[in-house]
Parts: C-alpha cells; sequence; structure tokens
C-alpha cells in the first residue's frame, strides 16, 4: 500500500507539472532570423580561421623581436634629461628657488618629464584619477534626475536621459579629438574626454540603480513628513552607496585602460610613447612601456578590489 502511494503521489507530482511549451512557427522563425545575422556578421567580420593559422608564425616572430624588453628608458638617468644648473634635490623638492631655477623646473616637470616612461605613467594615473573624480561630482545629482522615481519632472527625466544617451554614443576617442583641437595635445585634452565619457556612463549606471531601490523604505521616510532632500538623504542614498562605490571604482580600472589609449591621438598619457615605440619599430621598448602598462591595470585593480572590500 505505501508503494502504491508513493506511486500515486509521484503521478499526481507529474501531472500536476505544467506543458512542455508548444514551439510553434514563430519560435523557428526567429530562430532563423538569429542565424542569418550570425552568419552575416561572421561574413562581415572577415572571419577567416585559415589566414590565423597561416599568420601565427608571424605573431611569434613579433614577440621575438620585443623579447627581451628594454627598460633602459626607465633605468637610465639619462633618458630624463635632467636639465644643468640645477641638482637633482632641487628638482625634486617642493622648496621655493631663484627665479631662473624654478623656470628651469617648471620646464622640466611640464615638458621633459611627461616624455618619459616614468612620467608618462604618472600622467596616466593623474588622467584616470582626475576625470573620474570630475565624472562623478557631475554624476552623482545627475543620476537622482534621470531616475524615474526621484527625477522632479517628467521633462526632467526626459531631457537628462536624452543628454546622456546622445554624449554616451561619442566614443572616447572622439571626444579626445575635439578637445585635442580646442585646448591642444596633452593631459588637459585626454582628461576632459575621461570626464564627459565617464559621466555619461555613470550617470545612466546610477540612475538604474536608483530604480531599482525598495521603495518601501522611500515611504516609510516620506511619511514621516521628510522632503525631497531628505528622502534622497535618508532612504535613497543608503541603498544605493555599496553600487556608487563599486561603479566609480570600476570606472576608474576602466579610465586608466582609457587614458593610455588617448595617448594615442595625442591626448596625453602613456599610450603616446608607446604609439611612438611601434611606429619607430623599437619593440624591444615597446614591450616594456606594455608590461608597465599591465602591472599598472594590476594594481589599480587589485588596489580597487580591496578598496571595495573595506567600503562596502
Amino acid at each position: 500500500m505505501a508503494q502504491q502511494s508513493a506511486a500515486q503521489g509521484e503521478m499526481d507530482i507529474f501531472s500536476e507539472a505544467p506543458p512542455e511549451p508548444k514551439r510553434g512557427l514563430r519560435f523557428f522563425l526567429w530562430l532563423l532570423v538569429i542565424l542569418f545575422l550570425l552568419v552575416w556578421s561572421f561574413q562581415g567580420a572577415k572571419i577567416r580561421p585559415g589566414e590565423l593559422v597561416e599568420g601565427i608564425p608571424q605573431i611569434f616572430a613579433t614577440v621575438g623581436r620585443m623579447l627581451p624588453p628594454d627598460f633602459s628608458k626607465i633605468t637610465d638617468a639619462k633618458s630624463y634629461f635632467f636639465p644643468e644648473g640645477i641638482s637633482l634635490t632641487q628638482l625634486l623638492s617642493p622648496l621655493p628657488l631663484p627665479e631662473e631655477q624654478q623656470r628651469i623646473k617648471r620646464r622640466w616637470w611640464d615638458n621633459t618629464f611627461p616624455q618619459t616612461i616614468v612620467g608618462a605613467t604618472i600622467e596616466t594615473i593623474q588622467m584616470a584619477l582626475a576625470g573620474t573624480f570630475l565624472a562623478l561630482l557631475v554624476a552623482f545629482p545627475v543620476g537622482f534626475l534621470a531616475a524615474r522615481n526621484t527625477t522632479p519632472h517628467p521633462w526632467v527625466y526626459s531631457g537628462v536621459r536624452s543628454v546622456l544617451n546622445f554624449l554616451r554614443t561619442i566614443p572616447d576617442l572622439a571626444l579626445g579629438l575635439l578637445f585635442v583641437a580646442a585646448v591642444g595635445l596633452g593631459a588637459f585634452a585626454g582628461t576632459l574626454a575621461l570626464f564627459i565619457h565617464t559621466t555619461t556612463v555613470l550617470g545612466k549606471l546610477l540612475s538604474e540603480a536608483v530604480e531599482n531601490i525598495d521603495e518601501g523604505v522611500v515611504e516609510a521616510i516620506r511619511a514621516t513628513g521628510a522632503g525631497y532632500t531628505q528622502i534622497l538623504a535618508f532612504a535613497v542614498l543608503p541603498q544605493i552607496l555599496p553600487d556608487l562605490i563599486s561603479f566609480t571604482l570600476y570606472r576608474l580600472e576602466t579610465n586608466i585602460r582609457s587614458a593610455s589609449v588617448l595617448g594615442l591621438i595625442g591626448a596625453g598619457g602613456i599610450g603616446y610613447l608607446m604609439n611612438t615605440s611601434f611606429r619607430t619599430f623599437q619593440y624591444q621598448e615597446a614591450a616594456a612601456i606594455v608590461l608597465v602598462l599591465v602591472v599598472l591595470v594590476v594594481l589599480v585593480d587589485y588596489a580597487s578590489s580591496r578598496l571595495r572590500e573595506w567600503v562596502v
């Protein structure tokens, strides 16, 4: 009897299971469309595995020309072109100097040092930090304006969303070219490009985080008679704070890589030196720059992950 009851129970379970979905003609039509798009994409992308296999020896040949990496531009003091008439201590010290020496010092820090690998690496970090910080200052209030549940008016929501969507479609390289034309070559143009692009991305991510908050907390705070600013401070901000920190740190990591790419168009950073080394066939020097960039990205990723664990 027990076995019959168990068997009957299993039959009842299977009988209550929902029927399998019917895959009609529409399903197979969509499947054909997806397959067609994939084939079309592979054809347009010129996917030719045979050419890749034939080109593998050239890859190894190029890597062979890059080995061993040449770190002399980092370790050799002559590569830094230290100016005459001023000591190394005076050059590195923040203490005031006579006018002539101060002019020499400023010219070295502004023009000569950024053209070295160490200087360009530091400049890349500075661009990423400055661009991310400025973007956070703007994206933080914009995120509330671009969220349906915190925007003061639907027109504000639509307008801010439209601006964010439009600016986000412009690649950071294109922004870099625009700012290079406006302010000239250098880190300032790259920082402005990172600032605009990061603002649009952070603004969208933060607005989506705001729209996903628990509305019950908002209603509880509103029931106490709290105003708009108090609701944002005590109901919305505590819920999005982990996402805010995580998104900002992620964009900082991304901006390190983006800053190096912006250097290819003369917008500051280590990318300019890397591009110059490859174009002049200094492959060993280029390999050293690539390794410096890899180490920099790994260190930033490690530091941001530890900071995220500590804060969040």
